[in-house]
């Protein structure tokens, strides 16, 4: 297998004399986001999480994921949240890039 790594943003302002010409791209069948176009002014707040920022990828109504919210999310030591989902039913998945989570459910917690 080989070495794999994926991208996460590091947030922060892009210096003044970069020139920003990355854009997202929405049609009906899909979304391009270039890595470019994460930085701190596009980031997002989750209600219930703390020490907790977001930035959307897609999201429902967005062009193409009509149900399933997209986010690459980061999660400072000792943030998350309490109750991350208050809509019953929903399903969430967590894809870790860097660190590591601590995760409780249903009273058991895995790592």
């Amino acid at each position: 297998m080989t070495d794999r790594s994926y991208y996460a943003p590091k947030g922060g302002l892009p210096p003044q004399t970069q020139l920003l010409t990355d854009r997202a791209m929405f049609t009906e069948a899909y979304a391009v986001i270039p890595r470019g176009t994460f930085s701190d002014i596009t980031t997002s707040l989750l209600p219930f999480w703390d020490a907790t920022r977001l930035w959307v990828i897609a999201r429902p109504m967005s062009g193409f994921a009509e149900t399933f919210p997209h986010y690459i999310t980061e999660v400072q030591p000792g943030g998350g949240s309490d109750r991350p989902e208050t809509e019953p039913g929903v399903q969430s998945a967590l894809f870790v890039v860097e660190g590591t989570v601590s995760v409780t459910v249903a009273g058991e917690t895995y790592e």
